[in-house]
């Protein structure tokens, strides 16, 4: 299960790339009302690992990955697509400020060229692992 902090993080750095890109972020659980008519993102995760780092441990560790898709009309060009996408992509380039977490390796997922309907998507996959300690309770 990816994590809240983990999550926030990813979604500033995608808003302000987006923002900076002209574009917007859309999260595919919130009211979004109408969808852009040019090209915006969607954001979603998926984890791959989500325990404990060893027995006794209390440090939790996640791995998994930040999916950004990036839709695009038809008629809008690759290259303009493929602009937007690597500056999405630098945005995970940067060192994290959340402590205990690190963007690596990151996947690019063409698009169908059979697809119905009248966008393409552009997805960009980003590695991450996080690393943090449980709340502490009070006690003895």
């Amino acid at each position: 299960m990816t994590s809240p902090a983990v999550w926030s993080d990813a979604w500033a750095r995608a808003t302000a790339a987006a923002k900076a890109g002209g574009t917007a972020v859309l999260d595919p659980t919130d009211d979004i009302g109408s969808v852009p008519a040019g090209p915006y993102w969607v954001m979603e995760t998926d984890t791959g690992l989500s325990d404990r780092m060893g027995a006794g441990e209390p440090v939790n560790q996640e791995t998994g990955t930040i999916w950004l898709h990036l839709m695009v009309a038809k008629g809008t060009g690759t290259p303009a697509a493929l602009a937007l996408r690597i500056s999405m992509s630098n945005a995970f380039r940067a060192a994290a400020a959340l402590s205990g977490l690190s963007y690596f390796e990151q996947h690019f997922d063409p698009p169908s060229l059979s697809t119905d309907g009248t966008r393409y998507r552009f997805s960009l996959g980003i590695a991450y692992e996080f690393q943090n300690l449980p709340p502490q309770t009070g006690g003895t």
